[in-house]
């Protein structure tokens, strides 16, 4: 199925302007033929009323012709030209049909016929018949003329005309695309601002396009405005969720050393965690506002770009531990088709848990590929190396008693997930701590939704 626009332009314009030179070649020929003929037709009827003033009754009824009013192109044997004179029973035929036969209808006085008939030595003929009234006695005279010239001059001017048609035909074909393709240039300029948009690059649509596709554009404009509003108010409403919840969840912490719950060990330890849990849960939606800033919706992910601010909003959450950051980024990097909030969300996570555990030094490494291929390593602790497999397990966490959201990577691990990657952790060879590799397909692949 043909889907684009300019292929459907493209071929209807072709098969019209094909359609229009094979009907006016057709009719042109048709009109030279046409032409042609009655021109020789008039010359026949000419000749006809020349032997019909030649024709000579006498008083017994015979039939002659007088030799000095017939022109002498009819006396030469099968030279194109004939004539056949039939009166009553009498018929008279030219010297040039030599013994071949005219067939050709009597008709009454008044009436003609015209004719197409091969003749002598298959001569291709065209007959003009006509009926006349001579002293009483019906005369039908048949004039012959051959077309054989008349076919060749038709066939050479049909040569020249389609080679003449043929060459307008290609300059239209290509006056055509010309005019196609200007014609869909503001199409091309929308789809480029389409992917600028995609990538976050802008966050509306030039209105400065075709009247047909206005309503389009000014669509897809409201709706990415829509969209740009409602991901803010979510934003917003996090933030100020999380910000609303810390007065109340600083008064439940108190109430644990309150010395009515000095009796009740075992409320107080369950409250204890569930504040503790609703703390790491504030920390890290916090967190993730200041990581992801106030970028356009669904912009791409440029490295170069985003991670140096991602580095400096860690610096500033543990500035407490002066933490000197070894950072290798592609410098060149073109803007990569991931969503920018998911990305930094992402190594901010991983990163803002190594700044937590790290005791100097922290490394982040980028390379891009086939894949985005990000290492993220520190020089803390560790942890035991039977602990690598179950810490990649959905959920598990082994800093359960650290402040900050922890080392659960439950949301890397659904980001990973999503974009179709995987995740490795281990010991760094180079630091000694913990080492995260993350590995993120690129080409023709996009996040699977969430449900």
């Amino acid at each position: 199925m043909m889907r684009s626009l300019q292929a459907r332009l493209a071929a209807a314009l072709l098969l019209s302007l094909v359609a229009v030179f094979a009907l006016s070649w057709f009719a042109m020929s048709r009109a030279i033929r046409t032409l042609s003929e009655d021109i020789i037709v008039s010359r026949l009827a000419h000749d006809a009323d020349t032997l019909l003033a030649a024709i000579h009754l006498d008083s017994s009824g015979k039939v002659s012709l007088d030799p000095a009013r017939v022109h002498q192109i009819y006396q030469r044997p099968f030279g194109g030209h004939y004539y056949k004179v039939t009166v009553a029973d009498s018929v008279i035929r030219s010297r040039s049909l030599w013994d071949h036969n005219l067939l050709t209808p009597v008709l009454k006085a008044g009436e003609g016929r015209r004719l197409h008939q091969v003749g002598p030595q298959n001569q291709p003929l065209l007959i003009e018949v006509r009926g006349f009234q001579r002293e009483e006695s019906a005369v039908t005279i048949a004039v012959a003329e051959e077309l054989t010239p008349v076919e060749a001059n038709i066939a050479a001017f049909q040569r020249y005309f389609t080679i003449a048609a043929a060459i307008a035909l290609l300059m239209l074909i290509l006056l055509q695309i010309i005019i196609v393709r200007s014609g869909m240039r503001p199409l091309k300029r929308v789809q480029s601002e389409l992917r600028e948009l995609e990538r976050g690059a802008v966050s509306s649509l030039n209105t400065d396009v075709p009247t047909e596709v206005v309503p389009l554009v000014g669509e897809i404009n409201r709706l990415v405005h829509v969209l740009a509003q409602r991901l803010a108010r979510s934003r917003n409403a996090l933030g100020d969720l999380a910000h609303a919840l810390k007065t109340p969840l600083t008064i439940l912490q108190r109430l644990q050393n309150d010395e009515v719950l000095a009796g009740h060990e075992g409320v107080r330890v369950s409250l204890d965690t569930q504040t503790t849990s609703m703390q790491r849960l504030i920390d890290r939606v916090l967190a993730r506002a200041r990581i992801a800033g106030g970028g356009p919706p669904a912009a791409w992910f440029t490295p170069q770009t985003e991670i140096p601010t991602l580095i400096e909003a860690l610096k500033n959450l543990h500035r407490e531990k002066s933490l000197a950051f070894d950072v290798n980024v592609p410098v060149n990097c073109e803007p990569l088709e991931l969503d920018r909030e998911d990305m930094l969300e992402l190594i901010g996570n991983v990163m803002d848990n190594a700044c937590k555990w790290a005791e100097e030094s922290v490394r982040l490494t980028v390379t891009v590929g086939e894949t985005l291929n990000i290492e993220i390593e520190d020089d803390g602790p560790g942890v035991e190396d039977k602990a690598y497999e179950a810490i990649q397990q959905r959920g598990i966490r082994l800093d359960e008693t650290a402040k900050g959201q922890g080392l659960g990577l439950a949301i890397v691990g659904e980001i990973v997930t999503q974009y179709r990657g995987n995740i490795r952790i281990e010991r760094s060879a180079a630091l000694g701590g913990l080492r995260v590799a993350l590995n993120i397909p690129l080409h023709g692949i996009h996040p699977v939704p969430t449900t």
